[in-house]
C-alpha cells in the first residue's frame, strides 16, 4: 500500500488509505475542534491539499484561530495557498445541494488541481450543521454517490453531523453513507468501522422509529443499539486477537479489499479496518511468493482448496510465514462474486519447525560422528538411552547392554567407590552442576579400559521425576599417555636430585681437602661449618632422590639422620654429649622449607656441640618438633621446631638480635624466610623454639 497510507491525525483512528470517507457526531464546538484540528495539522504537515467547508457553531474565523493554537504558521500555510477555509455558503449556493454531481465534479477538480501543484492529495472536511429538513434526502443521496466513487482518489473526507439535529433514521442514513463513524461516548472519541452494518442498523432501528415518539425515546434506543453493534465489534475483534487469526473479504467484481483489525496487525498496519484494493494487498507479499499466492487464487476459483503458507513483508521491513484458508462464495449462475477467509501469523511455529528439524539433523550428525557415548538415565540412575560408540568401548550392543547389564557392573571394584560417591553428588547438586569422573570398566572381551564420564541433572517438568544426561569418552589412551609422562617426569626428577645431592657431596670433600691445608683452628671450624651445611642439603636431596615422592620429604627421617652426621663430625670432642629426639610423624614438607629448617638445626646443634659444655661434662641435647596446630578446611598446620640443650646457657645480657656469630645470624635470617618466628630461653641451658606454617598434603 505504500505511499497510500495517511496518517489521520486522529489518535483513535490512526493511519487511513487514501479513499476514505468518515463521518462524526458532535455536540459541541469543543468536539468539532478536538477532531477538525489534528485532522488538518497533518495534512498540512503532509504535504495535502486542505479545504475546510464550515458553518456554525465554528464559522470561518473561528475555525482559523483554532487551527492557528495548534499550527503557529498556519498564515503561511494560508499565503501560499496550502490551505483554504471557506463558509458553505460560498460552496453551497444558496444551501443548494441537490445537484449532487456538480458537487462531486467540483471536489475531484480541486484534487486534480492539488495534484498538479505537487500536493500528495486532498484533505477536506464538512459541518452540515446548516443542512436543512427538506435537503436532507438529495445530501444523504450526494454522501452515498461520494462514498461509491472515492477510493478511486487520492482524497480523505471528513463530514460532520450535529447529534442533537438527527432522528435515528437520519443516524441510520449517515452511518450507512460512511465507510466508519467518530462518535464521543463518556467523554471518549470511538472508531466505528460501518461495514456491512446498514441492514443490521436498520433491523435494529425499525423498531425505535416506528415506535419514536420523542427525539430523547429514539436517542436512547438508538444508544442501545450502537452499543450492541460496538461490543459485538469488539468481542469479535479480540477474539481474532487472542487466536492472532484476522479475517478478510475480496469483492470480486469491485475489487474491493477488506480486512478486519488483526487481519492488518499481522500486516504491522495500526489503522482501523478499511477497503483497499487486492493489487495492494499483493504488495506486501514477498516477491517470490506472489506466484505461488495467485496461482492458488486460479486454483480456488475452479473448485481447488485454498489453503497455503506464504510469507509477507511488514511495513517496517520484518518478514514474517501467515497460513491463509479462503472459500469462493457462487451466485446462482455458477459465478464466483467474493472470496472470503482467514489469516493467521505461523511465523513462531515455522521457527520452531525449522529449529527441531535443524535440531534433529544437528543430533544424527553429532551421534554418527561422536566418539564417545551419550546416554540419559532415570531417576535411580540406571540407563534408558544410550547412543554412539557403544559397542567400540565397551564391547556390548546398545539394547544388550541397558537390557541384561547394569552399567555399575562394568565399573572395577576398586573405582565404584568413588563412582557411587559421585552418583550421589550428582543427585544432591542443583544445576548446572556437572559431574565429572575418570574410572576403569570391564569391556566385554575381559580387557580394561579408562572412561571419562559427565552427567548433569535435569530437572523433571510438569510434576515428573529428575533425570540425567551425560557423555562417556574413552581416555584409556590418554591416561596410559599420562601416566608415561609422570613416570619419565618423576624419573627426571629424581635424577635431579640424584646429581645434585653428589655435587654437594663433592663440595663437601673439596671443603674437606682445603681444609688440610690450614692450621688456624678458627679457619678450619669454618671449613667444618661450612661443610656441615652443604651436608645438610645433600641430606634432603638424599632423601628425595630415594623416597616416592618428588616434592615432600619426610622431614623426621631427615632429622635424624642430620642429627647423627652432626654428632659423627663432633665425636672426638664430645663423647659424653647425648642427642635426644622427639620428632611429629608424617610431617611432610617440600623443599622450599625443608632446606632452611635443615640449616637452621646444623647452625643450632653445631653450636651446642662446640660452646655448650666447655668442661666436657656429661650433657644433653634435644630436638623436638611438633605439630601444635591443624586446619583442615586450607590444609595447613603450625609447627614448632625446639633446640635445646642442659649446658652452660647464654648470659642473661646478650639479646638475640645482637649476637654476632655468622651461624646465629644465619638463623635469624633463614627463620624470617619461614615467615616464621623465634623465642631463645635461658632456663637450664639454652632453648631455641621456631614457630612456622607448613600447607601439607589433602
Amino acid at each position: 500500500m505504500g505511499m497510500n497510507i495517511r496518517n489521520s491525525g486522529i489518535g483513535i483512528v490512526g493511519d487511513i488509505p487514501w479513499g476514505t470517507h468518515i463521518c462524526q457526531f458532535y455536540q459541541t464546538t469543543e468536539d468539532l475542534e478536538d477532531i477538525m484540528v489534528p485532522y488538518f495539522k497533518v495534512g498540512l504537515e503532509n504535504n495535502e491539499f486542505c479545504l475546510w467547508v464550515t458553518s456554525q457553531p465554528l464559522e470561518v474565523e473561528e475555525a482559523r484561530e483554532a487551527l492557528r493554537r495548534a499550527v503557529p504558521d498556519i498564515d503561511v500555510y494560508l499565503e501560499k495557498g496550502q490551505i483554504k477555509i471557506i463558509s458553505y455558503t460560498c460552496w453551497y449556493v444558496n444551501g443548494d445541494i441537490s445537484d449532487s454531481e456538480r458537487v462531486i465534479d467540483s471536489w475531484i477538480e480541486i484534487l486534480n488541481h492539488a495534484l498538479a501543484s505537487g500536493y500528495e492529495g486532498l484533505r477536506l472536511a464538512e459541518n452540515t450543521f446548516w443542512l436543512e429538513k427538506e435537503d436532507w434526502r438529495d445530501f444523504i443521496d450526494y454522501e452515498e454517490k461520494m462514498d461509491a466513487i472515492i477510493s478511486k482518489y487520492r482524497m480523505i473526507a471528513l463530514c460532520s453531523y450535529f447529534l442533537d439535529m438527527c432522528s435515528a433514521r437520519e443516524i441510520i442514513d449517515v452511518v450507512s453513507s460512511h465507510q466508519s463513524s467518530l462518535i464521543r461516548r463518556e467523554g471518549k472519541w470511538e472508531w466505528i468501522d460501518n461495514f456491512g452494518r446498514k441492514k443490521v442498523g436498520e433491523a435494529a432501528f425499525r423498531a425505535a422509529e416506528e415506535a419514536e415518539v420523542k427525539l430523547e425515546e429514539a436517542h436512547e434506543k438508538l444508544e442501545k443499539a450502537y452499543n450492541s453493534l460496538l461490543e459485538n465489534d469488539i468481542k469479535f475483534s479480540e477474539a481474532q486477537k487472542i487466536a492472532h487469526i484476522g479475517s478478510w473479504d475480496w469483492d470480486l467484481a469491485t475489487d474491493r479489499f477488506y480486512g478486519s483489525d488483526e487481519f492488518y496487525r499481522i500486516f504491522g498496519c495500526n489503522y482501523k479496518q478499511f477497503y483497499v484494493s487486492y493489487d495492494e494487498v499483493l504488495n506486501f507479499i514477498y516477491p517470490d511468493d506472489r506466484g505461488h499466492v495467485e496461482n492458488a487464487v486460479k486454483g480456488a476459483l475452479n473448485g481447488e482448496p485454498y489453503d497455503i503458507d506464504y510469507r509477507i513483508i511488514l511495513a517496517d521491513g520484518e518478514e514474517r510465514v501467515v497460513h491463509a484458508q479462503g472459500e469462493i462464495i457462487f451466485e446462482k449462475r455458477n459465478t464466483p462474486v467474493r472470496m472470503r477467509g482467514t489469516l493467521q501469523d505461523i511465523t513462531e511455529r515455522k521457527n520452531t519447525e525449522n529449529a527441531l528439524e535443524l535440531s534433529e539433523e544437528r543430533y544424527l550428525s553429532f551421534i554418527q560422528n561422536f566418539t564417545g557415548i551419550a546416554f540419559q538415565r532415570n531417576k535411580d540412575f540406571n540407563l534408558e538411552f544410550m547412543k554412539g560408540s557403544v559397542e567400540e568401548i565397551t564391547g556390548y550392543g546398545e539394547e544388550e547392554l541397558m537390557s541384561k547389564k547394569q552399567w555399575r557392573e562394568l565399573i572395577e571394584e576398586e573405582d565404584l567407590p568413588l563412582f557411587l560417591e559421585k552418583e550421589r553428588e550428582v543427585k544432591n547438586s542443583p544445576p548446572p552442576y556437572c559431574g565429572k569422573l575418570s574410572y576403569r570398566i570391564r569391556c566385554k572381551d575381559g580387557k580394561i579400559k579408562w572412561v571419562h564420564e559427565v552427567c548433569q541433572r535435569i530437572p523433571g517438568k510438569k510434576g515428573k521425576p529428575d533425570s540425567y544426561q551425560g557423555t562417556i569418552s574413552d581416555v584409556t589412551e590418554r591416561i596410559k599417555a599420562k601416566e608415561a609422562l609422570v613416570k619419565i617426569e618423576n624419573a627426571r626428577k629424581k635424577e635431579i636430585h640424584h646429581r645434585i645431592k653428589n655435587n654437594l657431596q663433592v663440595i663437601s670433600s673439596l671443603l674437606d681437602l682445603q681444609a688440610e691445608k690450614f692450621k688456624d683452628k678458627e679457619i678450619l671450624e669454618a671449613f667444618r661449618e661450612s661443610r656441615n651445611r652443604v651436608i645438610s642439603m645433600s641430606l634432603i636431596h638424599e632423601e628425595l632422590y630415594r623416597g616416592e615422592e618428588l616434592d615432600t620429604l619426610d622431614f623426621s627421617a631427615y632429622l635424624r639422620k642430620l642429627a647423627e652426621n652432626l654428632f659423627q663430625t663432633y665425636s672426638l670432642n664430645n663423647e659424653n654429649i647425648h642427642l635426644c629426639m622427639d620428632l611429629e610423624e608424617n610431617a611432610y614438607f617440600n623443599i622450599d622449607i625443608a632446606i632452611p629448617l635443615g640449616i637452621i638445626v646444623n647452625e643450632l646443634v653445631s653450636n651446642s656441640l662446640k660452646h655448650a659444655f666447655p668442661n666436657r661434662n656429661e650433657g644433653e641435647i634435644r630436638i623436638r618438633l611438633c605439630r601444635e596446630e591443624r586446619n583442615n578446611r586450607i590444609h595447613e598446620s603450625l609447627f614448632s621446631l625446639t633446640i635445646s640443650d642442659n649446658g652452660k646457657g647464654i648470659s642473661e645480657n646478650i639479646e638475640l638480635e645482637t649476637l654476632k656469630s655468622l651461624g646465629l645470624q644465619l638463623v635469624s635470617t633463614l627463620v624470617d624466610q619461614l615467615d616464621g618466628k623465634i623465642e631463645l630461653k635461658r632456663a637450664q641451658g639454652a632453648e631455641f623454639r621456631i614457630t612456622f606454617k607448613v600447607t601439607e598434603r589433602s
